[in-house]
């Protein structure tokens, strides 16, 4: 069971408070490149000439110590910028440096996709790399341009520091790749937004398509271009004006206000009573039409089901929003999505950190090595299958049951995983939230961050301890002991390994 660790609203009251942060990360990324092998699979090797160059701009910033991504990059850019004060050599180790950034976020943004919709569509990152993966991170003549102009050359090359991020502008350019789109569209994966295909169609338009595609009837038709037509005049009109602004951002999913509104003028419009969750409802299930019929006419696959019977479904489901959709678009939805990743990986990186520390704590005592196999294998009795401390204590051969519970010692073990899980995460979190906000939003998040991690981290922790309550010779169902069964293999303490 994956807890879904972080509400939008505490988020969003995260990046309102105070104090200032600039987003961070690891110096490796400067210099080393992610590409395809020979075999296919993708793997980060070391540009020396990279990290030479970094090394030597930025000796301060030692791999395992935090980068502040923003001004590492502003400061690479000076030297594209400047290049009638510059070397064309240092120019290009700069741009190396840069094109190592981008191949981190290319692969970043695939193993997403592959997470996302990999499984459901069948498809794997690996699959996806051969469009979006082919620097190599050599200059081939003294002019400073390669041969071949590959992909994050182009998006270093069309990146603009003023406007967004280099982590955001790489995520954007690689999910409006053109031969990425048309493979995921094989597979039936569109990646555009229901509120953008909805801003896109005309009511017209809508007619043609429901009627041909959907065979709805002349009545329903009407009403669905109706509906349509309500929501261009709330939602289109006041994203058009947005944008006139100057706002930049995707499209987001109607706010309840908006939705109130158009149920208002839906309402007139049609002499009928609808609400403002029936009409979410039906603008929802448009959407769903509209979408498959654009991946159909572009030559991908959709759903087996009929839209009539998903239609009839989907009336009987709470309110959400289409999976295939906004779960693209949304960043915030995006965000959880890798943030649930990294508290499975800190987990798992914690777990036996710990576990390994408590092996050698125990083999340094005397007959470490039996207490030591002693312990690996109550861990396995206990969370994997379930057994009561009495039938451990027996297995292990010894005489009460108090000795597994002194020799476990769960409460501290579950302590120790605790505090090193806080550290992990909250590291990891800090990076990860720098391709979603600017450092002028991310304020105070050092503070505040330990709070929500804190209550995150406990409920894992908490829903560890009130499984270990329940004996019933199966595997314990918390997510702790699901990562902790992951990993130990019973036997020998050297079988302890993370996966």
């Amino acid at each position: 069971m994956l807890l879904i660790l972080v509400r939008p609203y505490s988020w969003g009251n995260v990046l309102s408070s105070g104090r200032k942060l600039i987003a961070m990360g690891v110096a490796s990324k400067y210099w080393q490149l992610y590409r395809l092998e020979g075999s296919g699979q993708c793997k980060a090797s070391e540009l020396s000439q990279a990290r030479v160059f970094f090394t030597t701009h930025f000796p301060q910033l030692r791999n395992g110590v935090d980068v502040p991504d923003i001004q590492v990059q502003q400061e690479l850019l000076k030297f594209r910028q400047e290049s009638d004060r510059v070397s064309s050599m240092d120019r290009d180790r700069a741009d190396l440096c840069l094109l190592c950034f981008i191949s981190w976020e290319i692969e970043r943004v695939c193993a997403y996709l592959e997470a996302r919709y990999g499984q459901d569509h069948h498809f794997t990152r690996q699959e996806l790399y051969p469009f979006v993966l082919d620097e190599q991170g050599i200059y081939t003549n003294s002019s400073s341009q390669p041969a071949y102009q590959s992909f994050a050359r182009e998006i270093l090359q069309s990146f603009d520091i003023d406007q967004s991020s280099l982590s955001t502008w790489t995520n954007r350019r690689v999910k409006s790749h053109i031969e990425l789109n048309a493979f995921l569209l094989q597979r039936g994966v569109y990646l555009v937004s229901n509120w953008a295909i909805l801003n896109d169609t005309s009511p017209q338009q809508l007619e043609r398509i429901l009627g041909e595609f959907c065979h709805l009837t002349s009545q329903e038709v009407a009403d669905n271009a109706c509906l349509l037509s309500c929501y261009h005049q709330i939602y289109l009109k006041q994203r058009l004006e947005e944008r006139q602004a100057g706002s930049r951002r995707r499209c987001q999913p109607p706010t309840p206000a908006q939705y109130q509104q158009i149920a208002e003028i839906f309402s007139q419009q049609l002499g009928r009573s609808f609400s403002a969750k029936s009409v979410a409802l039906e603008i929802q299930n448009l959407s769903v039409c509209l979408r498959d019929y654009r991946v159909l006419i572009r030559g991908g696959q959709v759903p087996t089901e009929s839209w009539e019977q998903m239609i009839a479904d989907h009336k009987h489901e709470p309110m959400v929003e289409s999976r295939d959709a906004e779960d693209t678009s949304s960043e915030v939805d995006e965000f959880l999505h890798h943030y649930r990743q990294e508290l499975l990986a800190c987990l798992d990186s914690c777990i036996d950190q710990v576990t390994q520390s408590r092996i050698h704590r125990l083999q340094s005592k005397k007959q470490g090595k039996t207490k030591s196999e002693q312990f690996l294998k109550a861990l396995n009795l206990f969370h994997c299958q379930g057994r009561s401390m009495g039938e451990i204590a027996r297995d292990l051969g010894l005489k009460a049951q108090y000795q597994v519970s002194r020799l476990l010692d769960l409460k501290a073990f579950r302590a120790d995983i605790r505090q090193q899980l806080l550290v992990e995460l909250r590291d990891r979190i800090l990076e990860l939230a720098k391709n979603y906000v600017d450092t002028r939003q991310l304020a105070a998040l050092d503070q505040n961050l330990e709070i929500l991690l804190d209550e995150q981290v406990s409920q894992v922790i908490q829903e560890a301890e009130s499984d270990s309550h329940i004996s019933n010779h199966r595997p314990l169902g918390s997510l702790f002991a699901q990562r902790l069964c992951g990993q130990i293999k019973p036997g020998k303490p050297e079988n302890f390994r993370s996966g």
